[in-house]
């Protein structure tokens, strides 16, 4: 080897070593930085006419764990979607309450039912009397609660929706900018590993809205396609479309009636075209986005469902098991559909007739002496009293009911609605516990097979340090014999 060799030798291994000591620095340095993944500097050796000319740098790669990341993201997915469906649940749960909470329907019905047994044994007791028109108008606002949270629920489901279609048809955008980026810095021969960390960021971004795929395409770009088949990036977006609701989302609504369902732009000339969603088998379904069309389309409208069925119960029990002297004109009971609408949203319209309410210029002895009466009957009579108490814990066959086929008096179909909903609710809730326990672990596998540990760069500092040392000490070797042969 002649000298010549071996000082390019040797400057080339110095440069190599400063380049690696520079990613390891890096490394250390952003060892906390999210969406960080490790970097490797690789070397390859340098040869000319049979001769070693030295080591050169091939270039920085990003560390990768394409199967860990994939199976982290699906459970991104997962857990996106019992999140939705834990949160709602809570909620309706809230609204609906627990049995042992003094103002949930469970308890408000035995309240009632309570109360009107009362006033059936001191029919002539104002105060009696009083006590069971509040217990059915606590038990009404109990039973509209639900049907507002509900409705409320959906609208919100509506709206958020809307705002993910925009994120995520955002992110696609910035995600084809980047593969755009990353394909001509890597024709040039500059480094992309920070492009493509910022783009693996926004594909974890994304992941928890639907259950991304991630394909690898020529120069670096990716496409994205959803877990069923649904394309989201292939050499172009495909962007999705969704009008949110421009109000309140009642019962009534459905989609294609009042609610806006999931559209996409494939390049169709005729536009958009509509996509499933919220089935579970639907191009998008797997993530968020799904789990709120579930909410919106199919799980909020069986709860609206379940209290309209038991609202309808409870107004029949004091229409048909009462005798005609006890109703009102127009066939009332003691509760009636305050919209006079069909089923649909009944338990938002339930109230008390006001033909005993005090607060709408009613009289409570109308309980005693029959919703029609004119004036005060016998004080002591307590016959439609009892008849009242009778016909609330009649056991009569549910009917429209979900959570229940047995027949029951309306505290214990109300025990039964509470019931069901708060299994669902434990489900839901033992589901995302589950799924947040196994995406921690994956992240962590993930993060131990693509992330920085401090501990190992800096024993590969240590060899880097020792390379330069040996690459600087064949330099100065070189120097004096540079000198040696200068002095002959």
């Amino acid at each position: 080897m002649s000298i010549s060799s071996a000082l390019s030798n040797a400057a080339s291994g110095l440069s190599a070593q400063s380049r690696l000591a520079e990613t390891i620095s890096n490394n250390v340095a952003n060892a906390l930085t999210p969406g960080y993944a490790r970097r490797a500097t690789e070397l390859s050796s340098v040869w000319l006419g049979g001769h070693g000319q030295g080591v050169a740098v091939a270039g920085t790669t990003r560390a990768e764990n394409a199967t860990l990341t994939a199976e982290r993201r699906a459970m991104d997915a997962a857990l996106g979607a019992s999140a939705i469906r834990s949160d709602a649940y809570d909620r309706i749960l809230t609204a609906i309450g627990d049995t042992s909470n003094a103002t949930s329907i469970a308890a408000l019905a035995t309240g009632l039912e309570t109360a009107l047994m009362a006033a059936a044994s001191s029919p002539q007791s104002t105060t009696a009397l009083g006590s069971a028109v509040s217990a059915a108008k606590d038990f009404a606002s109990a039973v509209n609660r639900v049907s507002d949270e509900t409705g409320q629920l959906r609208t919100e489901a509506d709206a958020e929706i809307g705002r993910q279609v925009g994120r995520l048809n955002t992110a696609l955008g910035q995600i084809d900018t980047l593969n755009d980026k990353i394909v001509t810095f890597a024709a040039t021969g500059r480094d992309t590993t920070s492009l493509e960390d910022q783009r693996a960021q926004l594909i974890d971004g994304i992941s928890s809205v639907v259950p991304v795929k991630v394909a690898k395409r020529d120069g670096g770009a990716v496409a994205l396609f959803t877990r069923n088949g649904g394309a989201l990036l292939d050499g172009r977006v495909y962007p999705l479309a969704f009008t949110p609701a421009a109000g309140v989302v009642t019962a009534g609504m459905t989609p294609g009636a009042g609610l806006s369902g999931l559209a996409q732009d494939v390049g169709a000339i005729t536009g958009p075209v509509a996509v499933t969603a919220g089935s579970g088998a639907g191009l998008f379904d797997g993530g968020s986005l799904g789990a709120l069309f579930e909410l919106r389309d199919t799980a909020l409208p069986q709860v609206q469902r379940e209290m309209d069925a038991y609202a309808a119960d409870v107004i029949h029990r004091f229409q048909t098991l009462m005798p005609a002297s006890a109703l009102d004109p127009a066939g009332n009971g003691l509760f009636v559909d305050a919209g006079a609408g069909n089923q649909t949203g009944l338990a938002g319209r339930l109230a008390v007739t006001a033909a005993v309410d005090p607060a709408l210029d009613g009289a409570v002895w109308r309980l005693r002496d029959g919703l029609s009466a004119t004036a005060q009957g016998s004080v002591g009579n307590g016959a439609t009293l009892q008849a009242l108490s009778d016909a609330f814990t009649a056991l009569r066959a549910p009917t429209g009911f979900a959570s229940t086929s047995a027949s029951g008096g309306a505290a214990a179909l109300a025990s039964e609605i509470t019931s069901f909903f708060a299994s669902r609710g434990a489900r839901s809730d033992e589901d995302r516990a589950f799924l947040s326990a196994r995406q921690a672990t994956l992240a962590e596998q993930e993060s131990n097979a693509t992330g920085v540990d401090t501990d190992s760069e800096l024993q590969s500092l240590t060899l880097v340090e020792q390379a330069y040392a040996a690459n600087a000490k064949v330099l100065s070797v070189i120097d004096e014999l540079m000198q040696l042969l200068l002095k002959a």
